[in-house]
């Protein structure tokens, strides 16, 4: 939100939108008054992020994630991309940003190289957190911001599937890695 300048009526471009982070992004987006755009690899996901909230939704194994985004910009492109991938895709997703948009990258889940033309017109953010948490007055806001979301259920977390002791930490990492659920695993220790 801070890092990207997100505003009323932006477009944002949400990668791996079906994690944890990715629906409280989309949460995000919508309690800015934002659009939010989420990407999954497949169909399985898209009615979920759709009742979830999300304004579109592009399946990238199928899709062309430009072209998408174009169409549903009205040909303009979307002002912000919220990154998870990275990797060589990420050249692709600049390229559905509007000129002098801004990518904020936040994970690396594509640990290849990303590889971006020499006049790529975008801003282009690292996420860290522990950078932004080192000032008083921005954990004040984010407090604020989560705390007042968290209580108007503008901001509610998603779990996936909690299991219970450390014998099923095997089933929720089988789970993890089958890549089927939304939002969060979460173990009771």
């Amino acid at each position: 939100m801070e890092t990207g300048r997100l505003a009323p009526g932006d477009h944002v471009v949400i990668t791996g939108a079906s994690s944890g982070v990715g629906t409280a992004a989309v949460q995000t987006a919508l309690r800015m008054g934002a659009v939010p755009i989420a990407t999954t690899r497949g169909e399985a996901k898209r009615q979920r992020l759709l009742e979830l909230g999300a304004a579109h939704v592009i399946t990238t194994d199928a899709e062309d994630l430009v072209k998408e985004v174009r169409r549903i910009t009205g040909g303009q492109g979307a002002r912000l991309a919220f990154d998870a991938v990275g990797g060589p895709g990420f050249a692709a997703l600049g390229d559905a940003l509007t000129p002098g948009g801004t990518a904020v990258l936040y994970g690396w889940l594509d640990p290849r190289p990303i590889q971006l033309s020499m006049n790529w017109p975008l801003t282009v953010h690292t996420y860290a957190n522990g950078a932004l948490a080192r000032t008083e007055a921005y954990r004040r806001r984010a407090a604020a911001f989560i705390g007042s979301g968290l209580a108007s259920g503008a901001l509610a977390p998603v779990i996936a599937e909690t299991f219970d002791g450390l014998e099923q930490v095997a089933d929720a990492h089988r789970l993890m890695e089958s890549n089927t659920h939304m939002g969060k695993i979460v173990v009771r220790v």
